[in-house]
């Protein structure tokens, strides 16, 4: 099965940028309660401004030829980034930027540009670190969820999440909800990673990973010339 490393968010699927990592116990003391570290961690995103944010997965998730995406987002929903496509069997690299309710997009040739409202088809970066309905949310409202290890700085956390809430993740609709594993920072609860189950047609189940770095650094996103 090939690999595809991708970038940006805007239309978005993931597996390959994360060494996945494997729980430890924590012979530091008791692991922390699960629903509490994910009521924590949904807090302190809740504060973030900025954020990188890289998606990766194996093959094109649902019927999207997406293969990863990485690009830096705000939270008034600005976006900047790139997507790895396939297309007819050439691999193909967009580029994007969103800006005051418009997605500009560049294939090939010159920059063209249409409503954010059309590519929230697909996916909608204006909403990840919107506090309502964003990765806070996604957290908030997880279910069953259990504190399984922790390695280095990270605690791993597995737990349901609900389909409605993991567009804000997932491009493409999310028609049921997933069993997905979260890492959350030990130091300061912010999510590091995330990976969910993928369908992929008449393949063996996938793996979408996301990762989170480079918190409420200083951005400058601006429309292309």
């Amino acid at each position: 099965m090939r690999r595809h490393l991708i970038a940006a968010p805007a239309l978005a699927t993931a597996l390959l940028l994360a060494a996945a990592c494997t729980g430890e116990a924590d012979d530091e003391g008791e692991l922390p309660e699960g629903s509490e570290l994910l009521a924590d961690a949904a807090d302190e995103m809740a504060t973030v401004t900025t954020v990188r944010m890289r998606l990766a997965t194996e093959e094109p998730f649902a019927d999207l030829p997406v293969y990863g995406v990485d690009g830096v987002i705000t939270d008034e929903g600005d976006a900047e980034g790139t997507a790895d496509l396939e297309q007819l069997g050439q691999q193909l690299q967009l580029q994007f930027v969103v800006v005051d309710e418009t997605f500009h997009y560049q294939l090939v040739g010159a920059w063209a540009e249409l409503p954010l409202a059309d590519a929230q088809v697909i996916y909608d970066p204006s909403a990840v670190l919107d506090p309502e309905r964003g990765v806070a949310n996604l957290l908030r409202t997880a279910t069953d969820a259990e504190v399984v290890g922790r390695a280095g700085d990270e605690y791993e956390v597995t737990a349901n999440f609900q389909a409605s809430e993991l567009s804000v993740l997932l491009p493409g609709p999310v028609e049921e909800d997933l069993p997905g594993t979260v890492w959350i920072g030990a130091e300061q609860p912010l999510l590091h990673r995330a990976e969910f189950p993928v369908p992929v047609p008449d393949e063996p189940e996938g793996v979408l990973t996301v990762e989170l770095s480079e918190f409420n650094e200083p951005v400058e996103i601006s429309a292309p010339s």
